[in-house]
């Protein structure tokens, strides 16, 4: 099977690949390299975590939301966290409570709906054609056999930053004795570019998951070891819970740019921001304004951070059915044309502190056949909770962190909230797709797709380029990041426009497919890993 596999992480590129050579289409695709993600960059994405996609199965089947969300279990919120209650970290991000229970160990795990959400996408948008086992084959081995840690993986070991909310990787490597023997080296070391990271425990639960099917997971014995483990130790969801996990399918959301139809994902996921970005940024002209120029940073700072107001309430309000109204009147295109003509003139102002954190990966599939796969999955901040259950090799997820232990809130702890993120897109010219995109990269994903559409509609850049030229983010009034690629001068004109600004290297990875007549062109953000594979025969 002809198509394109793009993440950014090689070895998970490179099994995506192997499940088109072995005749399966995009979403077998998908799975396979998603699995392996879950080995290879453990500290981010894996089967303890949370999922959400767009896929789109052959040339006239419809787009649909998967979502694979974690969902908070039904165990009270523990009673230290409401009268430890801090604050909140950063605009759509974590809370802090007095020692962080609720950002690493066990209560600050949910439901992870990963491996249900790998099934839904396998069962609905495979072709049938590869059996559930077959496309575990390169993680198992991966797993077992090791792999060496390449540069882009080892960035993440070496972060060895602690600030309320994102407790450092060596702080939750000690919350289970199997996180320590299995993430870090004797003696507590991190693991470095070159070495070999070999994880049996994970490599057995995988042969599990592969020869019994998804459901082992929750009700099988990896169902049945988690549950115990979590009951022993305080964590916030039941055997119950855990069972009875669910993914939801439904329409996604759509808007317009510059006669381009763009597909995304409703929240607590990031598409409404991105559509209305787009839409705001036609309205405003961008595309006549010189690219990454003082101007250009100064309209698109004002664009990002408008919407991000907008937008902080809708990231952790589900169901998704309570943010409809608010969701209708961002993705109008009146409301784009006013709020433009509100920023031509004037910026955005209110106090949004901004803290950005890894967490995520994503992989894009495309195929012959017209299936269409944007994935992204992720164990919340960087290491997750830190919490492994002996024997299964699994970190969990930490994404308890993103809501508020406060009660009464539209984001406070509560029985079967979904959270989690991501923006996973889809775009089509004339009916025909034209990109899959997506990133991970906490809120910076956003704005890093946002750009990256942009460079390709705007710019005329092929996706390789779109992806790879230096980006900038703002979502707090007066203050814009730049990357260090952006020469001086332009930094101090910005500036001299009255922003605070910054240098940084974390803008987010986006994995990216254009699509232009019978041909796919890669876009792996060289941020990441750059893994890509083109199966061509």
């Amino acid at each position: 099977m002809r198509g394109l596999v793009v993440a950014p992480e090689p070895p998970a590129a490179e099994a995506g690949a192997w499940a088109l050579r072995q005749g399966g289409n995009a979403a077998d695709a998908a799975v396979a390299a998603a699995f392996a993600q879950c080995v290879t960059d453990p500290l981010m994405c894996g089967i303890g975590g949370t999922a959400v996609g767009l896929a789109r199965r052959g040339p006239d089947g419809p787009v649909r939301v998967v979502d694979a969300a974690v969902v908070t279990g039904s165990v009270p919120v523990p009673q230290e966290w409401q009268t430890g209650y801090v604050g909140r970290a950063e605009t759509i991000g974590r809370y802090i409570v007095r020692g962080e229970g609720n950002q690493l160990g066990y209560a600050s795990v949910m439901v992870p709906g990963f491996v249900r959400g790998a099934q839904h996408l396998y069962a609905n948008f495979g072709s049938g054609r590869l059996a559930w086992r077959t496309l575990l084959e390169p993680a198992i081995g991966l797993a077992a056999d090791g792999f060496e840690v390449f540069p882009y993986i080892a960035a993440f070991w070496a972060d060895t930053e602690d600030r309320p909310g994102y407790p450092s990787l060596t702080r939750k490597m000690a919350c289970t004795p199997d996180g320590g023997r299995i993430f870090l080296k004797p003696g507590g070391r991190p693991y470095a570019a070159g070495d070999r990271l070999v994880q049996h425990d994970l490599a057995r639960t995988l042969k599990r998951l592969a020869a019994e099917g998804p459901d082992e997971f929750y009700e099988g014995e990896t169902g049945r070891r988690i549950a115990e483990d979590f009951a022993a130790h305080g964590g916030m969801f039941t055997p119950d819970d855990l069972r009875d996990y669910r993914v939801l399918e439904y329409d996604p959301l759509q808007g317009r740019y510059r006669g381009h139809r763009v597909v995304s994902v409703p929240p607590p996921a990031s598409g409404a921001q991105l559509i209305e970005m787009l839409q705001v940024a036609e309205a405003m002209g961008l595309a006549s304004v010189e690219h990454n120029s003082p101007a250009y940073i100064d309209l698109m700072a004002r664009l990002m951070t408008a919407t991000f107001f907008e937008h902080a309430s809708l990231k952790l309000d589900p169901p998704y059915t309570m943010a409809l109204g608010v969701i209708a009147q961002s993705l109008d295109p009146r409301h784009a044309r006013r709020l433009a003509a509100v920023l031509r003139d004037r910026r955005p102002a209110g106090p949004v502190p901004v803290v950005s954190a890894p967490g995520t990966t994503h992989v894009s599939v495309a195929d012959e056949e017209g299936t269409l796969v944007s994935f992204t999955h992720s164990i919340g901040s960087l290491g997750g909770a830190g919490v492994v259950t002996p024997g299964l090799g699994i970190l969990f997820n930490n994404f308890v962190g993103h809501f508020s232990p406060l009660p009464g809130l539209p984001d406070s702890i509560a029985k079967g909230k979904r959270g989690g993120g991501g923006c996973p897109t889809l775009l089509f010219r004339d009916g025909a797709p034209l990109m899959v995109i997506g990133a991970p990269g906490g809120s910076r994903l956003i704005t890093a797709v946002f750009q990256s559409i942009l460079n390709v509609l705007d710019r005329g850049m092929t996706m390789a380029d779109a992806v790879s030229a230096p980006r900038f983010h703002a979502e707090e009034p007066g203050l814009v990041f730049l990357e260090p690629a952006f020469a001086e001068p332009v930094a101090d004109a910005v500036r001299a426009l009255g922003y605070d600004v910054r240098r940084t290297t974390y803008m987010s990875r986006v994995q990216a497919i254009l699509m232009d007549g019978d041909g796919f062109s890669a876009g792996p953000d060289p941020r990441g890993g750059a893994g890509a594979v083109l199966v061509d025969d």
